[in-house]
């Protein structure tokens, strides 16, 4: 209760539910879950996606934790517990660290380049990694890819995307820590506009302050003109309508 109320600083997070956060399982972030939760509570929030590194990156989780993540409560204080992760991709094949089965069983499965698997000027590699990741029914929304490492070719890669029903999210802390990434994460904003592709805010949170703030994304939002009516983590309802329809999809694709 103590942490409460310090955590009582007058921020309403303008955000439902954050979309991309981790703890200190993955070693490189500073909070537990708990932290996470409380802050999310403290900010009104209506849900949180636990989404830690998978296995190949240098201090993901291992393998059991995805699978363990089952027994956490549906809800806590309030706040409703989504189980996820961000998968590392791992090759232009579009090769991801978790197996299908696992996957079909989270609720909300993020995907994003890290290094050291690909070259930051491998545009070509980039490129095909995305477009096969794309067809991949398992994931559910692709991670910081306006980020400055990594070059792709935007409009052929959010085509695929639309294509194949993905999500597209606007990174906070890409566009807060990394200033060469903002004019990207706009360009491919202005893509998911155009080719009607629905888009999440997330904090991409590695210390727990940092959920319930999207400053950045949200100025993104406006520079773009981006509907909001299509940003699906603005509303509670709407995010959990989502992610149960997506489970079925999953389900539908493991039989």
């Amino acid at each position: 209760m103590e942490l409460m109320n310090l955590l009582a600083d007058g921020i309403e997070s303008p955000v439902a539910v954050e979309t991309h956060c981790h703890t200190s399982v993955s070693a490189h972030a500073y909070s537990t879950l708990m932290e996470n939760v409380m802050v999310a509570a403290a900010r009104g929030m209506k849900g949180l996606c636990v989404t830690d590194h998978a296995p190949e990156l240098f201090d993901g989780a291992p393998v059991y934790y995805f699978e363990n993540l089952k027994s956490l409560p549906d809800q806590m204080m309030g706040v409703r517990l989504y189980r996820g992760a961000e998968l590392n991709l791992m090759s232009a094949a579009g090769r991801v660290d978790l197996p299908d089965g696992l996957l079909s069983r989270l609720d909300w499965v993020i995907a994003s380049i890290h290094l050291p698997e690909f070259s930051p000027g491998d545009r070509e590699a980039v490129n095909a990694a995305y477009q096969n990741l794309a067809k991949n029914p398992f994931v559910d929304v692709i991670g910081h890819c306006g980020r400055g490492k990594f070059f792709f070719d935007w409009e052929p890669v959010i085509k695929a995307f639309a294509g194949h029903g993905k999500v597209v999210e606007v990174n906070e802390l890409s566009a807060r820590a990394v200033p060469e990434s903002v004019e990207r994460c706009a360009g491919i904003l202005a893509l998911c506009k155009q080719y009607e592709v629905p888009v999440v805010l997330s904090a991409d949170a590695h210390f727990a302050d940092a959920i319930g703030r999207y400053d950045h994304a949200l100025s993104l939002v406006e520079q773009v003109g981006y509907p909001k009516d299509r940003i699906l983590n603005l509303d509670g309802e709407r995010f959990e309508a989502y992610v149960q329809e997506r489970r079925r999809e999953k389900q539908r694709h493991i039989r």
